[in-house]
Formats: structure tokens, C-alpha cells, sequence
């Protein structure tokens, strides 16, 4: 998938603009900070997302001179054959999704049009913070590659939900029991899905891994959530007398984790900021490439302010492997220049490269 046009309206500090992108290829957008080039990062976010990734408030999000934002774009997807899709937010909440001319349902039906995927300072919180990043980053990449992944996920929500509600209101054993069943249904099913998605996904990583960090020993390993020993089954059951005393559901797929390792120790414990930059980008590139693999589906990537903590040598390596990917790339960066010392190196050759300068939320062309 790729954006061959993109409008964008009453959003963040942005001018009503226009843009035609290059779909194979790489789209630099320069500024200033605060300019307006991390906003129109965001539009293609939000159009994927229906939300921002930098904020909840819808009020934060509109310009301050209009009610509502209005964001359009024209894809083509993997056969050339083009779709809109569109987003509108008003201030008093309405959201209006819309998804080749006619309006969609959810978000996810809009999720589905356009797969993005950010790098940006945010990112190292997959493997800085808790577990909850890890399994939405396994999450993202089941949602676009196995359909039977977002039923099954949210049956298991439902499910979870409902059983911690028992569980607090200490309702009957028997009661209780009912929801239990269903629970360990999903809940292996579910579990499932995450192992076979780690076990394609971690040659990718090794592969980018060691051509970006020269590190061979890379391994990603998948907890469930429960202590492995015993089936799921046999983890409720064993632990349902805590369950009711504390009032949820201690052990199952919501509670599980990705343990990533470099030479046998937690990443964020051995590499250097720059390193866990370039590790987060190979985990990320790593999902693209198997996407395609997987499904012929291209992602695109949104890359917020590259250049910053990598040194030229691995900024090289790192345009690199994702113009190998063939897939629609926006990078934001403060200066062009860096634009100009690859294209002298030969690290962009042959790949079709569009340069946006924003000023003062106006975007002009080179």
C-alpha cells in the first residue's frame, strides 16, 4: 500500500495542504522544530489510526482557528488499484471514518486500508518499558498477517473482562467456572498465534539485527503469561483461590512478555542509546519484511528525526535496508543534507526521492 495523494485540513499547525508523495521510494520532510513536520507525520498516522500518536485530546489535535480536521488520501495498493480513505474529527468528538467512498464501522476496518508503522522516540519503549509495548508490537503484526488474530484477541478481552468482574463481585465457583473455559479457549489460542508469530518473525530480526548491530546472537523468546510448566488450564485452576481473594485474573496472555536479548542479556541492559535505535528499527523493519513475505501487503514506514544518535556510517546502513523493503518511506529531519551525502554515496541510487520543506506550517516541494 502507498499514499499517491495526501490533503490535510484544519490539522495541528498545517496549512490546508496537498502533497504527491513518491510511493517506492524515500519522502524527507525538513524544518524547523515546530514547524509542522512531525504534524504531518501524524495526519498519515491518524488516517491509518484514526487517532494521534502524540495525544488523546481531540482538542489539541484541531486547529485552533477551525471546528473540525479533515484528513484524504488516494492509496494503491499492492495490485495498483487505487483507494481513499479519509478521516474527520470534530471538536465535540464525532469522528467520521470513511473507506473507498463509503463510511466505515470501526477503526480497525480503517486500520486494515493502510498499514504504518512509526519510529520515533516513543519506539524505544519497546524495549525500555514494561511488557505491554512488547505484545502490542506482536499484536500489531498479527492484526495485518493472520485475520483469525482480532477475534480471537477480542473474545479473549471480553472474556477476561467479564471473568475479573465475577471474580470481584465474588460471585459462585460455578459461575465463575463457566467464563474460566472459555477464558483458556482463546487464551491458548491466542497464545498460539503470538508463538507462531515470534517463531517467523525472529529470523527476519537476526538477519537485520546482525547486519545493522554486527550482533549474531539475538534471540527473542515469548513468555505466555503463566508459568509454562503447566497448561493454561492447569494454571487456573491452581491459582483461582489468589484469583478470588485479589479479584481479577492473575496469569494468561494479557500478562505475557517478549524477552529480547543480545548475547544472552536484556537488550536495554547491554547496548547504548544508539544501539537500542538501531535494534528497534531492525525489530520493526523485521515486521515489514515479513508482512510482505507473509501477504504481498507493504507497509509504510514513518521514521520522526533519523539522523539523531546514529552516526553517518549506520544512517547509511539504515537507509539502506529500508529502500530494499521498496516501500513507501516518510523521514523527518531538521536538515536536507544528509539527503545530499547519500545520494553522493550511492546509498539512494535508483530510488525515487521527494524532499518537502516545511515552514511555519506550509509545505513546499525540494
Amino acid at each position: 500500500m502507498a499514499i499517491t495523494l495526501l490533503r490535510v485540513s484544519g490539522f495541528r499547525n498545517l496549512s490546508s495542504i496537498e502533497l504527491s508523495p513518491s510511493v517506492g521510494g524515500l519522502n524527507v520532510i525538513y524544518g524547523e522544530n515546530g514547524s509542522g513536520k512531525t504534524s504531518l507525520l501524524e495526519a498519515i498516522y491518524c488516517l491509518s489510526h484514526g487517532r494521534s500518536f502524540r495525544s488523546t485530546v481531540t482538542n489539541t489535535i484541531i486547529n485552533h482557528q477551525v471546528d473540525q480536521f479533515s484528513l484524504f488520501a488516494q492509496l494503491i495498493n499492492e495490485s495498483d488499484n487505487p483507494i481513499t480513505i479519509g478521516v474527520e474529527r470534530h471538536r465535540n468528538g464525532a469522528l467520521r471514518l470513511r473507506t473507498d467512498k463509503k463510511d466505515a464501522a470501526t477503526i480497525s476496518e480503517l486500520a486494515s486500508y493502510l498499514p504504518v508503522r512509526m519510529i520515533n522516540p516513543d519506539s524505544y519503549q519497546i524495549v525500555e518499558s514494561g511488557p505491554l509495548f512488547r505484545r502490542k508490537y506482536l499484536d500489531w503484526g498479527l492484526f495485518y498477517q493472520n485475520p483469525a488474530f482480532l477475534p480471537c484477541w477480542r473474545s479473549y478481552e471480553r472474556i477476561l473482562k467479564q471473568r475479573n468482574s465475577l471474580l470481584r463481585n465474588k460471585r459462585s465457583r460455578q459461575e465463575i467456572d463457566a467464563w474460566t473455559a472459555e477464558l483458556m479457549k482463546y487464551g491458548d489460542e491466542l497464545t498460539q498465534l503470538r508463538q507462531n508469530y515470534v517463531q517467523d518473525l525472529l529470523p527476519f530480526v537476526q538477519n537485520i539485527t546482525h547486519e545493522l548491530l554486527q550482533q549474531s546472537e539475538f534471540t527473542m523468546e515469548y513468555q505466555p503469561g503463566w508459568n509454562s510448566s503447566f497448561t493454561y488450564r492447569d494454571s487456573l485452576d491452581k491459582n483461582f483461590s489468589e484469583d478470588w481473594q485479589f479479584g481479577y485474573t492473575q496469569f494468561g496472555p494479557h500478562r505475557a512478555e517478549l524477552d529480547i536479548n543480545i548475547n544472552g542479556l536484556t537488550a536495554r541492559h547491554f547496548l547504548s542509546r544508539g544501539q537500542q535505535k538501531l535494534l528497534i528499527c531492525a525489530i520493526i523493519l523485521a515486521q515489514g519484511m515479513l508482512l510482505t513475505q507473509a501477504t504481498n501487503k507493504r507497509l509504510i514506514y514513518l521514521v520522526d528525526d533519523l539522523p539523531s544518535e546514529l552516526d553517518e556510517q549506520n544512517k547509511a546502513r539504515l537507509i539502506s535496508l529500508l529502500l530494499k523493503q521498496k516501500m513507501q518511506i516518510f523521514i523527518t529531519a531538521i536538515e536536507s543534507k544528509w539527503v545530499v551525502d547519500l545520494i553522493d554515496q550511492n546509498v539512494i541510487q535508483d530510488h525515487p526521492v521527494t524532499v518537502f520543506h516545511v515552514k511555519h506550517g506550509q509545505v513546499s516541494t525540494g
